[in-house]
């Protein structure tokens, strides 16, 4: 069976499938100096690289985001970490669920 859908639609379900994995995983979104940081700890003090999954900074318009826990639902959808279109695709999830356009993404 065969389905037709939007590329709006198409993206919308990308955008829930990674805000579902975002609460799967419990990750504390939490404000600090000038970042926004998506993190596995609640505690400032002890955030370690291995901590942020995801990460803005205010100061440079820079989105981080690490691929690892999205794989499973990027590969679903054709996307590979090399893709410019992978990097649009988080600007604009950023943007709809924070309201702020980032500049540039880094993985």
């Amino acid at each position: 069976m065969k389905y037709i859908i939007t590329e709006s639609k198409a993206k919308k379900i990308v955008f829930e499938a990674i805000k579902d994995k975002i609460d799967e995983l419990n990750l504390y979104r939490s404000e600090f100096d000038s970042f926004i940081v998506y993190s596995t700890t609640v505690e400032f003090d002890d955030l370690g690289m291995k901590s942020v999954l995801i990460e803005y900074d205010f100061s440079d318009g820079r989105l981080y985001v690490d691929l690892e826990p999205f794989q499973f639902i990027l590969s679903m959808y054709g996307f590979d970490s090399n893709d410019e279109e992978l990097k649009k695709l988080f600007m604009d999830w950023f943007e709809h669920y924070e309201g702020i356009k980032p500049d540039y993404v880094d993985f």
